[in-house]
């Protein structure tokens, strides 16, 4: 079983994360303007699947976040969905970790 204090800490890291993410979110766009040159489109294209990549990964990861922080909300933090601990060592790596190992 985690301690109090412990799910305090890891809930101010999931809530900083989250809100850094979304600003990374926000500085993002699935699509670049860059010109009518082909060269400029061939990086416009590389461009726009890299963002596009990023924007996917970023969701995934808030996603994560919001599932964290509704199960310390629940009281179920630590405890992936098998039922099985998850380490003290490994959400200090990753606070929105969802798997033990």
């Amino acid at each position: 079983m985690l301690s109090q204090e412990f799910v305090s800490e890891m809930k101010q890291k999931l809530v900083e994360s989250k809100e850094k993410l979304e600003q990374d979110l926000a500085g993002l766009s699935p699509h670049t303007e860059i010109g009518s040159n082909p060269d400029e489109s061939a990086e416009e294209v590389e461009l726009d699947e890299v963002n596009r990549d990023m924007i996917a990964r970023i969701n995934l990861d808030l996603a994560k976040i919001n599932k964290a922080l509704e199960k310390i909300e629940a009281g179920t933090y630590g405890v992936d969905d098998a039922g099985n601990q998850i380490s003290e060592a490994r959400l200090r790596v990753l606070p929105w970790a969802d798997k033990a190992i």
